[in-house]
């Protein structure tokens, strides 16, 4: 059945993203197509002309224009190094000149003629900026590595931190049991570290790349110890440009995957897999990614977790989700994704599918103080939901009936932008799951207090 339903779904997934990415390339071409035919007309016009009166700045300057935009960059090129010969030191030539050199890929041409621009007197201040603008991405072509991420950390309280039913009486394989303090739910406040970090390799050809991603986790609990959690896991691959198919807003990637959990003072978990990655653009505004992922889940027992080597087996995930911008202060996410679970025992063995959309409201609150207003502050609403159906019926908990989970979720959100490029952040939560076995019923309220930084 597990097979199945991944092959399905893959299958779905690959008739989405070709649909999706041949449909606007489609109507861009027919337009290009026309608006190609007037500017080369134009330009046969202009060529004519500039034969006839080659100090004619103006025209060269439109010539060189339509040549860059038609792709014939070397003709834009040959045309602006002639008018310098008629208008030396002219800073708008120059610009023009260092951006054409950048897009052939010439690097070290291109930083002479942008360089050459901003040391020009009277350089007007939109020429400036742009001339900065270039020089930085000159600098980054040049370095084929650039590092990105962010960084998370902060305070936050449960009311149910340890996931367990809140009554102390519950019904397990027909029978009453009263539960200890311990297995019931615990409120309880953690402090948090997370940090993601990415790594781009530009292999200088056609969009193609190597990239890294590294993720970790740490979280340390007040009074639940055994819940205390130190988390890794590392991601490398190659990563290809489609424009080569024609598919210029698409891309495809793969990637091994490595990983371990430490859960209260053991080694939890270690992992490994491999994984893809496609994406590519639906509409203006609008990104399609889909991640599909197998992995080799290894468990160990320990005196907190003294059976979880059952779960020891392999999984299969996918997550899908479409990114909108729906308004230049509104972004819309929406995802769904899907998990398959084969373990050593039937009752760890699971299939769970679901869904969250989030939206994201950007705008200029108060600034002053640790307060800025040079990135606007941001308050977001989300709601999750899935279902979990197990494999078999736990002998412990029930003989004849297999456990099934619903949960859902609820969240909302508010940032305020701080100097130096920090953010602060509150989110509350409230998340519920019911289950048909009364040891997976829970109720949790979370609130979450912190700082994060985007580098």
């Amino acid at each position: 059945m597990f097979r199945a339903m991944r092959r399905g779904l893959a299958m779905l997934i690959i008739a989405s993203l070709a649909a999706w990415a041949a449909v606007p390339d489609a109507a861009r071409a027919q337009g290009a197509v026309e608006a190609t035919g007037a500017v080369e007309a134009r330009r046969e016009t202009l060529f004519v002309a500039m034969l006839n009166d080659p100090s004619n700045l103006d025209v060269a300057f439109e010539y060189a224009m339509l040549s860059a935009q038609v792709g014939d960059y070397e003709a834009a090129i040959s045309t602006l190094e002639r008018m310098l010969v008629y208008a030396p030191n002219l800073p708008r030539i120059q610009l023009e000149l260092g951006v054409l050199y950048y897009r052939i890929g010439a690097v070290e041409e291109a930083r002479a003629y942008l360089e050459a621009a901003r040391r020009s007197s009277g350089v007007p201040p939109e020429v400036t900026e742009r001339v900065d603008t270039f020089l930085a991405e000159v600098d980054a072509q040049s370095n084929p590595l650039s590092i990105s991420g962010s960084v998370h950390g902060g305070l936050r309280f449960q009311s149910n931190a340890n996931a367990s039913p809140e009554e102390s009486i519950i019904n397990v394989n027909g029978i009453p049991i009263r539960l200890d303090s311990n297995a019931r739910s615990q409120a309880d406040v953690n402090l948090f570290a997370l940090a993601d970090v990415h790594f781009i390799y530009d292999l200088k050809n056609q969009n193609d790349t190597i990239e890294a991603n590294i993720v970790t986790y740490n979280s340390v609990y007040a009074d639940l110890d055994r819940l205390n959690l130190q988390l890794i896991e590392a991601q490398l691959g190659p990563s290809f440009g489609l424009g080569r198919f024609g598919l210029d807003r698409a891309r495809v990637g793969v990637y091994g995957i490595a990983g371990a959990t430490v859960l209260g003072p053991s080694v939890y978990s270690t992992q490994y897999g491999v994984g893809s990655v496609l994406q590519t653009g639906l509409w203006e505004g609008a990104l399609f990614d889909s991640r599909n992922e197998f992995r080799v889940l290894n468990y160990q027992d320990s005196n907190n977790y003294p059976t979880v080597r059952l779960q020891t087996g392999e999984e299969f995930s996918t997550v899908n989700t479409v990114t909108a911008s729906l308004h230049p202060q509104f972004l819309l996410q929406v995802q769904g994704y899907g998990r398959f679970t084969w373990a050593r025992t039937d009752f760890n063995t699971y299939a769970e599918g679901g869904g969250s959309a989030r939206g994201t409201y950007f705008f200029y609150g108060p600034s002053g103080g640790i307060l800025t207003d040079e990135a606007p502050w941001t308050v977001s609403l989300a709601a999750g939901a899935l279902y979990r159906g197990f494999d078999g019926p736990d002998p412990l908990i029930d003989p004849t009936e297999s456990e099934e989970d619903t949960a859902y979720w609820v969240e909302a959100g508010l940032s305020a932008p701080l100097e130096r490029g920090f953010a602060a952040f509150v989110t509350g939560q409230v998340r519920n799951q019911d289950s048909n076995y009364a040891t997976r019923d829970y109720l949790n309220g979370i609130v979450t207090l912190g700082i994060s930084k985007r580098f």
